[in-house]
């Protein structure tokens, strides 16, 4: 479960703390363990949360305490600090193809994503803009946030694009960078409304993420802008 790289960005206590009272919208908890996966020390920060949960509900009269919501919490911390599950490899139609032999690649994913994707990145509906980049819709009950998979491919980028409303983004293999930094596995990562950025994965390895946002964003390019109703079509890539 250790990260080589080491983690810069992390969800705030705010994050962690409605995460351990299992508040957080399903969306952004799915980003908080996708994170935790990753972060010893944001596992531990959950770990003293719950202590302090547990005394506080200990303190209130019997009749005040839902039934459920102890075992809710714990459930929460066990699901955060569970061994990763990884997706097993995906068989390959032309062994000699390099685009082939990464899609075998054993990637180590967060248990609750893994279950999500039924263990298999390629069974899932991936959608491409352009050469570089695809997406992969996955449904997490949130009807006010949309959830995604997003794949980089070596030195890709996505186009510079402009965030409607607030975007989380947490890295599951490899990196990118921005106009700000370069972010690596297990970054936690919040792009606020109106903000814009150019992502560009690193020249060595493919990028992988989780992301939600809550409102769509908007290519900054009239010519994607254009050509995105053509882009988004289902492909087994």
């Amino acid at each position: 479960m250790a990260n080589k790289q080491l983690v810069k960005y992390h969800p705030d206590t705010r994050f962690l703390t409605d995460y351990a009272a299992g508040s957080l919208p399903e969306s952004q908890a799915l980003c908080v363990a996708a994170h935790l996966h990753h972060c010893a020390d944001c596992r531990a920060h959950i770990r003293e949360l719950t202590q302090v949960g547990t005394e506080l509900f200990m303190e209130q009269p019997a009749a005040e305490v839902s039934s459920g919501c102890l075992d809710q919490v714990m459930a929460r911390v066990a699901g955060a600090i569970n061994e990763p599950a990884k997706t097993p490899a995906t068989a390959a139609n032309d062994s000699s193809s390099s685009d082939a032999v990464k899609k075998t690649e054993t990637v180590s994913l967060p248990r609750a994503i893994s279950k999500m994707t039924s263990g298999n990145l390629e069974n899932l509906k991936w959608r491409t803009l352009g050469k570089s980049f695809r997406y992969s819709t996955i449904n997490t009950g949130d009807e006010f946030r949309e959830s995604s998979l997003l794949e980089i491919k070596a030195g890709g980028e996505i186009p510079r694009h402009h965030h409607g409303g607030d975007e989380i983004t947490v890295i599951l293999k490899g990196s990118f960078s921005d106009q700000e930094d370069k972010y690596n596995v297990g970054d936690f990562i919040v792009r606020s409304q109106g903000e814009t950025h150019t992502p560009v994965a690193s020249q060595d390895e493919d990028c992988l993420c989780i992301t939600t946002l809550d409102a769509p964003i908007k290519m900054n390019n009239v010519f994607y802008r254009m050509l995105m109703p053509f882009l988004n079509r289902p492909t087994s890539a």
